[in-house]
């Protein structure tokens, strides 16, 4: 399976890209973060908590345009074609 990852902000930065096709193993959120971290493993700081063993609660999540919202994110299931981003809060005034 095929999703499409969009890269923002300190994501871009580290990855280098916008965006980038991914083939996943395993069709979950958590299959996906766990590919990511293989890739580039300073994504981690970002978005994981060790101490929690889980993302920082301050990390959204967008599937084709709309925000997750559901506490067991990191087990739902992605489709052939999804496009994900993870975005960090936004800091300005």
């Amino acid at each position: 399976m095929k999703v499409e990852i969009l890269y923002f902000a300190d994501f871009k930065d580290i990855t280098g890209k916008n965006r980038e096709f991914l083939q996943l193993n395993e069709s979950t959120i958590d299959g996906l973060i766990l590919k990511i971290f293989s890739m580039y493993d300073p994504i981690k700081n970002l978005i994981w908590d060790d101490e929690i063993n889980s993302l920082k609660g301050n990390i959204s999540i967008v599937i084709n345009d709309k925000m997750i919202t559901d506490k067991n994110k990191r087990k739902m299931e992605l489709a052939d074609g999804d496009k994900v981003a993870f975005l960090l809060p936004f800091a300005g005034g």
